[in-house]
């Protein structure tokens, strides 16, 4: 197949979860299990004559059950398993694009993109498989209103080297239909700011969108309270946020080393849930000699709630800013198999919630 143009990367990964379960049951731990098959499928057309042309898909299936609210937490602690549902058996493509290249330097996507995959950075993303497991890490929360989970449009890149210089995409604001809820104009450049023997990045980025939504809409980069609760539809929604990351020790010959990683973002806070949010941590490989091939990160982050969604909600719970950390280790046991611990622990978005503190192995199995 691959002499044809074909490759297939398939893996199996497997959540073992101890955490508070969904209000008003939030304080009663307990073991959850799930899982999820994925298969990426990439198809290079060049092998049939179509220079620089190819095809992308992702397949994901989830099953099981792993707690997502820990005890009614504004981030999701799972991410990977939000995807393509959120609960129960699922299956979908998440990703199907076409792929021209123009020349060495111009790149042109079409088609349907997952989020979580094009959020690749060198120490968070991961797509909750191989890193951090909180949305707050793998995928950016900002943009519950002007990009979703999975969505259509079309993407063009300019790469300086091999990387991404600028980017801008024209794309669907929600998964309720093909644009059939605004339409978000996204855009991103690469600062040349690096001066620093090591490799790093720092990437500003936007989004803005005529989606009409609300405050207390739900969406799968955070867990919004189901009220019903009578709010005016907002029009238009923007996103502007600086992300980092930095490598403090870098091995050339080996690719590898360890440093550090930050974003800080804001939105329009209306219809958006959440106003302003920031991320720092650590994070990379070698962090126990003899053992290269073992991953590890630390991170914090606060989630500011949105003055709108405050006041909605006041009649039934008060709401304040959440914050959280996470550690995960990540076992390379072989070149097939890793198995992650991974612990967070998070003071919830509500006013008087306990600390939550869930904890997860995470068992990765690569065909």
């Amino acid at each position: 197949m691959a002499d044809r143009g074909t490759t297939i990367d398939a893996y199996w990964t497997q959540f073992f979860a101890h955490a508070p379960g969904r209000p008003p049951f939030g304080d009663e731990y307990g073991w959850d299990y799930g899982g999820k098959l994925d298969a990426k499928i990439q198809h290079d057309f060049s092998k049939q004559g179509w220079d620089g042309v190819s095809l992308t898909s992702h397949i994901e299936f989830r099953y099981g059950d792993t707690t997502l609210f820990a005890g009614g937490t504004l981030m999701p602690t799972n991410a990977a398993m939000l995807l393509p549902e959120n609960e129960g058996n699922a299956i979908n493509f998440t990703s199907l694009y076409l792929t021209k290249m123009f020349g060495p330097s111009t790149v042109l996507q079409a088609g349907r993109f997952s989020a979580v995959d094009l959020y690749a950075k060198p120490f968070t993303g991961g797509e909750g498989v191989d890193k951090f497991m909180n949305v707050a890490f793998v995928a950016p929360p900002l943009m519950a209103r002007t990009m979703p989970f999975v969505f259509e449009g079309v993407l063009m890149t300019s790469l300086k080297g091999s990387e991404p210089f600028i980017t801008a995409g024209l794309f669907e604001s929600t998964q309720d239909g093909f644009f059939a809820n605004g339409a978000t104009v996204f855009g991103s450049v690469a600062l040349p700011l690096n001066k620093f023997i090591t490799p790093g990045h720092y990437v500003v980025s936007g989004t803005y969108s005529s989606v009409e939504a609300t405050s207390l809409d739900q969406t799968p980069y955070a867990l919004i309270p189901a009220f019903d609760v009578p709010l005016e539809t907002e029009k238009h929604a923007w996103t502007f946020d600086l992300t980092m990351d930095q490598y403090i020790w870098w091995d050339e010959d080996k690719k590898e080393g360890w440093g550090v990683f930050g974003s800080i973002g804001w939105t329009d806070s209306n219809p958006s849930p959440i106003d302003l949010f920031v991320h720092i941590g650590l994070g990379g490989t070698g962090m126990i000699p003899k053992r290269p091939r073992d991953t590890w990160g630390a991170g914090y982050y606060v989630a500011g709630v949105s003055n709108t969604m405050r006041e909605s909600l006041d009649p039934f719970v008060r709401l304040r800013n959440e914050s959280g950390g996470e550690f995960y280790y990540n076992v390379a046991i072989a070149g097939w198999s890793r198995v992650t611990a991974d612990f967070q622990f998070i003071d919830p978005f509500g006013v008087g919630a306990k600390t939550r503190v869930p904890f997860a192995i995470r068992w990765k199995v690569i065909f």
